[in-house]
Formats: structure tokens, C-alpha cells, sequence
């Protein structure tokens, strides 16, 4: 068979495709746990042990949280230091916990850390309890004092320039607030590594008028991780011309039975699930994890509809969708994905609650229904906006679950990437009958200096909002990026 090229095959195989999706690697944490030989020699096989089990205990903490941890036992020699440093490298470790049970001179560490030089560090200064003890004798305080060791390795990092950006964490053996944030770490470190393989097909280019969002996909590729893979909408046109009638009808059927109508006739709905199964058919065709597409003038226009539908059920499928041609967008949805298995929101800013201290977040008529504030309240209606298509479109209408949530979004100006990071709280209200998606959302400083300083700066006018307080996973994954960070 005669290898092609995605643009012109008529297969599902591919000369510049890879064969299928690259699955996300799960995350594998390297435990380098320290001390100093020469302690032994002075206070004996007791303090030894001490060591030991204090290590054993972090161990066990660390595994309560992470399946595959990788702990080559106490490194207390430098032999034991280059044998750690070699079984990481051996396990392809995606992060280093760094710990240590006395002082640790600089050297010892750095001869493991030299064999993964590229893998993240997390610095966990610990210490036997949260409080001194008045009564400790001298070989205790050097039990508790790993923050001289970790110090002088940290200055040693700086000093060298390696490896890649390290996260400080301090607390005491059994403080699982700070084997929390230990996680949080390792899960952005992760995030950001499997960014690297997500394909992201960009059907169409950026809506007119919309600087804010122009990319270039070498220096998405190069500084942010995924592949943009240009697609053209006549790839997506062929599939939607011989998609099953069958097919049609059961997503017209599973939105009747799952989803309240409004204002929608036959045709409206039976013309988006045609799209919708369409865009489900491109997305498997081309392996793709996220979909960034022009709907204005160009899928609709061709399709006759909205592409709101097929873009909520793709998130339905951990499939990130977007509009407007926002590539930069979607990165960030990948991202947040990511990070908490739960679909964030695309939005645009809206208006200010200058009494709830809110911003309005809109939404163009899509968003991953599982995360609607009401699952009864999801409505099918018809779409606000008419860009050239026949009938009344389609869109959703819902409001988002209130919660704790973080906005992100990246944007590339003349300085180059910056990430902007916002965290807030969706607030419990009611949904705006505007046949499109909205929530309310309140923020830290005074409304109006928000916005204003959000204007100062210089950001997209999309964000992605993703549930949690993501501030310490975003800035380690801008971090890692090399890329600067702006906090909200």
C-alpha cells in the first residue's frame, strides 16, 4: 500500500501522523532521601536506625499519594548517591523528591542529580515535629536540620543553573499538608511533560480582528509542547457529507432524552448532530486531542449550523474544544485538564457585579455538561448569533457549578509568552437566560481595579476557568516553560 501524506489519503494510515494517540505517561517519583555518614561514626548504630525509619516514613508517605515511587533506600555515601542517580535515569523518573534526614553537603545530592539533570526537583525540608523541643540534645538538632543542607544545595542549583525549575516545600514528617503541595508539583510536573505529545487540529485560522490570539504553531511547539495540525475544512466537509443517517439519529436522540428544548425545531437539532458526529469522525481520524476551529464565516457557513454541539460532547469524551481559532486557548484547556481530570471552561470576560465583587464569564453556547450547576437546568436552545447559517442554530444554556476555580490563559506579545493566572470563586446564583453559557465569578481585589489592571496588562480576551486553586501548579508549569507568569 502506498504511504500518503493525512491531507491526501483516503486510509486511516499516515506517512506524517502518527498511528494513533499518544497516551499520557503516568507519573513515576524518584524519592532521594540524604544523610551524612560521619553522624553515624560520632552517635552510633541508634542514630542510624533514627535516620533510617524517619526516611522509611517519608517513603510511606509519598506512596500514599503517588502509585510508583522509586526509593533506592537512605543515600548516605557517595557511591549510595551515584547508584540513586543511575536508577532514576534507569526508570525514566518524571520528578525528583529531595529529602534529607541530617545535613547533606551539596555534593552528595548534586552526584545523583547529575545522571537527570533535566528532570524537576522538589526540595521537602522536613524535620521529627512541628515545634522545637527545649529539652533536644545536639545530635537531634542535626536530625532537624535539613534546612542547612537543602539551603546549600539550593545555592549550589543556582549557582550551576540545573537542573530545571525546583519547588521548595517544608514541613515535618507526617505534615500531609505538605505532602499536598509535594502533589501538586509532581502533578503539573507531569501535565507539562504530557503536553508534549497532545495534537491539537486547527480547522480554519483566527477570527478576524482578534490580534490577541494570532500563534505561531513552531513557537507553540517550541516553548508551550503540543503539535498544531493544520486541517483543512474541507477534510471535515467530506466527512460530514457521508456521515450515517443512523448515526444522526442517536445523537438526536440522546439530546431529546438527556436535555430540555426551547425554541429548537427538527431541523435546527438534526443539523448539529450531523455536524456533531462529523467533528466526532475528525477527531478520530486524526488522533487528535483537542479541536480548534474557526465557527463564524466557515463551519457554519459550510455546515449550515453550529458547531456547539459536537464541541460539548467531545469534552464530554476528554476531547478539549474551542472556537475563534484560539490555539492558545485550548493549550491552556489541555493544561487544566490535566491537572484535575475535570473539563475547564472557554469564556470570554463579560461585565462586573460591582456588589458580589464579580466578573461575568460568557461562554459561546458550548461547555462540558457534567459541569453544569444543575443537571436538570441544561437547555438546547437556539444560538444568539446567526453567521450565515439556515434556521436558528443550536447552542446550550447552563451555569457553572459553584466552586473554588483558577483562570489561565497564554498570550504571545513582543516580550513573548506570558501566563496569566486568576484564582476566584464561582458563585451560586442563577442561570441568565441569554441562550448561552454564563456564570458569575468573584475575585480578591475590587472589582473595577481588576479589570483595570486586566486591561493594563494586556491579556486575551478569552479565559479558561478550571475548578480548584491551580496558582502553584500554573506558575511551576510556566516555570518549566520558560515562559512569564502574571498573577491576578
Amino acid at each position: 500500500m502506498e504511504v500518503q501524506s493525512f491531507e491526501t489519503s483516503q486510509t486511516a494510515e499516515f506517512g506524517d501522523l502518527l498511528s494513533g494517540r499518544v497516551k499520557d505517561k503516568p507519573l513515576k517519583v524518584g524519592f532521594l532521601a540524604g544523610a551524612y555518614f560521619e553522624y553515624y561514626r560520632m552517635w552510633g548504630e541508634a542514630y542510624e536506625r533514627q535516620i533510617h525509619q524517619d526516611m522509611d516514613r517519608v517513603a510511606g508517605n509519598l506512596r500514599k499519594r503517588f502509585k510508583n515511587v522509586v526509593y533506592p533506600g537512605l543515600c548516605d555515601t557517595l557511591d549510595k548517591c551515584a547508584r540513586a542517580g543511575q536508577m532514576f535515569k534507569a526508570e525514566d523518573v518524571d520528578v525528583v523528591v529531595v529529602c534529607q534526614g541530617t545535613y547533606f553537603p551539596d555534593y552528595m545530592p548534586l552526584e545523583a542529580i547529575g545522571h537527570v539533570k533535566d528532570v524537576p526537583l522538589i526540595l521537602f525540608s522536613t524535620q521529627s515535629e512541628p515545634n522545637i523541643d527545649p529539652d533536644m540534645d545536639y545530635p537531634q538538632v542535626i536530625r532537624d536540620s535539613a534546612i542547612i543542607g537543602l539551603s546549600q544545595l539550593a545555592g549550589a542549583l543556582r549557582k550551576m543553573g540545573w537542573p530545571k525549575p525546583y519547588r521548595p516545600v517544608v514541613g515535618w514528617l507526617d505534615d500531609q499538608d505538605a505532602y499536598a503541595r509535594i502533589e501538586k508539583y509532581a502533578r503539573a510536573v507531569i501535565a507539562y511533560k504530557n503536553l508534549q505529545h497532545k495534537n491539537i487540529g486547527v480547522v480554519g485560522h483566527v477570527f478576524r480582528g482578534m490580534y490577541d490570539f494570532e500563534h505561531d504553531k513552531t513557537k507553540v511547539k517550541g516553548k508551550l509542547g503540543p503539535n498544531c495540525i493544520n486541517i483543512q475544512v474541507s477534510h471535515l466537509v467530506d466527512i460530514w457529507e457521508n456521515v450515517a443517517e443512523a448515526d444522526i439519529l442517536s445523537v438526536v436522540a440522546d439530546v431529546k432524552r438527556r436535555f430540555k428544548n426551547r425554541d429548537l425545531e427538527e431541523a435546527d437539532l438534526y443539523r448539529a448532530a450531523r455536524l456533531a458526529v462529523a467533528m466526532r469522525q475528525l477527531v478520530e481520524r486524526f488522533h487528535l486531542d483537542a479541536l480548534c476551529y474557526l465557527g463564524q464565516h466557515h463551519v457554519e457557513q459550510k455546515t449550515q449550523t453550529t458547531a456547539y454541539l459536537g464541541s460539548a460532547l467531545l469534552q464530554e469524551n476528554d476531547i478539549m474544544t474551542i472556537s475563534e481559532g484560539d490555539v492558545h486557548g485550548v493549550t491552556m484547556m489541555l493544561i487544566q485538564h490535566m491537572l484535575t481530570g475535570v473539563t475547564p471552561f472557554f469564556g470570554e470576560w463579560g461585565g462586573f457585579d460591582y456588589d458580589r465583587n464579580a466578573i461575568l464569564i460568557e461562554m459561546h453556547g458550548f461547555a462540558d455538561p457534567r459541569i453544569a450547576k444543575d443537571p436538570d437546568d441544561i437547555w438546547v436552545t437556539s444560538s444568539p448569533e446567526n453567521w450565515g447559517y439556515t434556521g436558528r442554530g443550536f447552542s446550550f444554556e447552563f451555569t457553572a457549578r459553584p466552586g473554588v476555580a483558577t483562570i489561565g490563559h497564554l498570550i504571545d506579545d513582543q516580550a513573548g509568552y506570558r501566563m496569566i493566572i486568576s484564582r476566584g470563586d464561582i458563585l451560586d446564583l442563577p442561570c441568565l437566560r441569554i441562550r448561552e453559557l454564563s456564570f458569575l465569578m468573584r475575585v480578591d481585589k475590587p472589582v473595577k481595579a481588576y479589570l483595570e489592571e486586566l486591561l493594563n496588562l494586556g491579556f486575551a480576551h478569552h479565559t479558561i476557568v478550571g475548578y480548584g486553586d491551580l496558582t502553584e501548579e500554573l506558575s511551576f508549569i510556566a516555570d518549566l516553560m520558560g515562559i512569564k507568569k502574571v498573577f491576578l
